[in-house]
């Protein structure tokens, strides 16, 4: 069953740079369950450059790695139904999908589509063996064209584009978008899609994302999902930080146990002042109350990936110079550890120092960090 906050991506090359390491940083330390990537569209695959190269497949390895769920999207036409289904097998297959969504949009809205839904359902249906889900439109009631039957007698969800475009009343529009959705005839489980995007001058506000998600829990929808990505970090970092803040738990965080061959280090202290079993927490608190970028660039290993806010930065030259510029804009109060969860090569400690708060997302191997993501909350 799909639950938690996911995002939306487009195009990979405007999402963290097409890195993957940088995506499974920002997705980690936005909380999110699961990433929806763009895997067709029609009959032709997405995510293949000219080459031949599948850009869109590391990616996804990286994400899976690192527990998060991947499903593809695939924007469908109807017009060459056997052929967008064997795309969708194609791709689903050959990636290790954990879903497949198909968007259906406008070109099913003309007259003899549903055969062409009917054909497509079933050719795919057979041989995709995960969830299937439709992303269409958020009120059926005005897009009675759409052969929504069709498509979803053989989906498992139905997951409309919640998209309150030009308003500024998401909880009234989640609501009535799930009467109408849960109206329909062979009704699957309803999810959302909401706008992470500006259209017309138009844009989402924070009080917007906390109404969405506030009734879409209050309406224990088990899943949202924001479109999109790219365009969220580039141009509404405020909505981004919006969704990444909001609490929605998947499952429990592992507490890290104590590291029996670890060095004792430091102890870590955590606001309360209690020892943190931890030989890793424990020297990056010590790194950090060294306010030295040379300390810092240790705990990473060569090749390491250091993102903070925006900024992607590679080899631990770079990030010496980029700690040393971080430690100047901060209080010269001593840091403390205000919360270390994780296990094993993960660890996502928060910190303080005077009245700045951080956090920070990190992957290890071999005992150094191979990636973080740092931000100021």
């Amino acid at each position: 069953m799909l639950k938690g906050k996911g995002f939306f991506t487009f195009i990979l090359s405007e999402t963290e740079g097409g890195d993957p390491t940088a995506i499974v940083a920002a997705a980690q330390f936005a909380g999110l369950s699961h990433v929806l990537v763009k895997i067709a569209d029609g009959a032709y695959p997405f995510g293949v450059n000219q080459n031949g190269s599948d850009t869109t497949l590391p990616v996804v390895q990286a994400l899976r790695a690192a527990g998060i769920a991947v499903g593809g999207w695939h924007y469908v036409y109807g017009d060459d139904p056997i052929g967008e289904a064997a795309i969708a097998v194609r791709r689903v297959t050959e990636l290790a999908l954990d879903s497949y969504v198909i968007d259906a949009e406008e070109e099913y809205k003309r007259p003899g589509k549903a055969y062409a839904a009917r054909r497509f359902m079933n050719e795919i249906r057979p041989a995709i063996d995960r969830p299937i889900v439709l992303c269409s439109y958020r009120f059926p009631n005005y897009h009675p064209e759409l052969p929504w039957s069709t498509f979803l007698e053989q989906c498992d969800y139905n997951m409309p584009q919640m998209y309150w475009e030009a308003a500024h009343n998401a909880a009234w529009q989640l609501r009535e978008s799930k009467r109408q959705c849960d109206a329909l005839p062979n009704a699957r489980p309803y999810l959302a899609t909401g706008p992470a995007y500006g259209a017309g001058g138009w844009a989402p506000t924070v009080e917007d994302i906390h109404e969405f998600l506030d009734t879409a829990r209050a309406l224990d929808i088990p899943a949202v999902n924001f479109f999109q990505w790219g365009y969220c970090r580039r141009h509404l970092p405020a909505i981004w930080k919006a969704i990444s803040d909001y609490p929605w738990p998947v499952a429990p965080l592992v507490s890290i146990e104590p590291e029996p061959d670890g060095e004792p280090g430091l102890p870590a202290m955590s606001a309360t002042g209690i020892a943190l079993p931890d030989p890793f927490s424990n020297k990056y608190l010590a790194a950090l109350n060294s306010r030295s970028g040379a300390e810092m660039a240790a705990l990473y290993a060569s090749t390491a990936v250091h993102v903070r806010d925006e900024k992607v930065i590679r080899n631990t030259t770079n990030i010496q110079n980029d700690y040393k510029i971080f430690f100047q804009s901060l209080p010269t109060d001593n840091f403390s550890l205000t919360k270390v969860e994780g296990g094993g090569d993960i660890r996502y400690i928060n910190w303080r120092t005077g009245i700045r708060v951080g956090k920070s997302a990190i992957l290890l191997r071999n005992g150094k960090i191979i990636l973080d993501f740092l931000q100021l909350i």
